[in-house]
């Protein structure tokens, strides 16, 4: 059984955690970090969009600045999405396209799967069932709603998977830092999230952060067939992360990039 690098649940700001992301996959590329899966939370509130996407078009800048909330370009694709410091657990996992090959994840969306299952079993054993599907992109659901999005970025033969697993939402708030589509009113968008979306703490008898994250850890280890020891970023991670931090994503010429 092989033995992948887990990293306990942090808070960090917008800019940290998506550094920490790239530095981590950067680091397995290069051998210097074994496979790894982590968790974490988002201080201050963070919208993040996607690696092609037009800051101006999915963001309400006044309003993210008058709340204090960070705004950062993430290196994966799909769509604008508003992280909730006190609403979302986000999970990240980095590992190489061959070692998920040999779990028969052959194609773009077998790999998504498979690492989506890692949570429906996760979640199953803390005893919710949720399922997989898509809607925009490969999503999970439970009870026809979707609690977790996700997105990907390839790079040398690795991969790079992050999502979320939202625990409470606000529509209202969602969307007053993120823009309605072209041609759909703010109310309209508020009442869609309303109707397709879900937090899963609510589902929960007696919320526990600790038995989840154990559930989900469980559920990682039994659909991949690994075993996660717990463990800490390296000094060239977080050295790198730093550098990138600084020189990419707090710039605006990184999130700023489609003007």
């Amino acid at each position: 059984m092989e033995e992948w690098r887990f990293i306990p649940i942090q808070t960090k700001n917008g800019y940290w955690n998506m550094a920490l992301d790239e530095a981590i996959l950067s680091s397995v590329i290069k051998r210097k970090s074994h496979y790894t899966i982590r968790f974490y939370k988002w201080k201050p509130s963070t919208v993040s969009i996607g690696l092609n996407q037009s800051l101006s078009v999915e963001v309400n800048l006044n309003f993210a600045k008058e709340n204090g909330f960070n705004i950062v370009r993430r290196i994966t694709g799909g769509g604008a999405v508003f992280h909730d410091e006190f609403g979302e657990i986000t999970y990240s996992i980095v590992c190489s396209l061959k070692f998920l090959e040999k779990l028969n994840a052959k194609k773009v969306i077998e790999q998504f799967e498979i690492i989506e299952t890692g949570i429906v079993n996760g979640l199953t054993y803390y005893g919710l069932k949720p399922e997989k599907g898509i809607i925009h992109c490969p999503a999970i659901f439970l009870n026809g709603k979707k609690f977790s999005g996700n997105a990907q970025v390839r790079k040398k033969g690795y991969l790079l998977q992050h999502g979320t697993i939202l625990l409470e939402i606000d529509p209202e708030l969602m969307y007053s830092v993120l823009k309605a589509p072209h041609n759909v009113s703010k109310s309209k968008m508020v009442k869609s999230v309303y109707s397709k979306c879900v937090g899963i703490r609510d589902q929960l008898q007696n919320y526990n952060e600790y038995v989840l994250l154990s559930s989900l850890k469980r559920g990682f280890e039994s659909t991949l067939g690994i075993k996660l020891e717990e463990g800490n970023f390296t000094e060239y991670e977080l050295n790198l992360a730093k550098k990138l931090m600084m020189e990419k994503y707090s710039k605006d010429n990184w999130l700023k990039k489609y003007e």
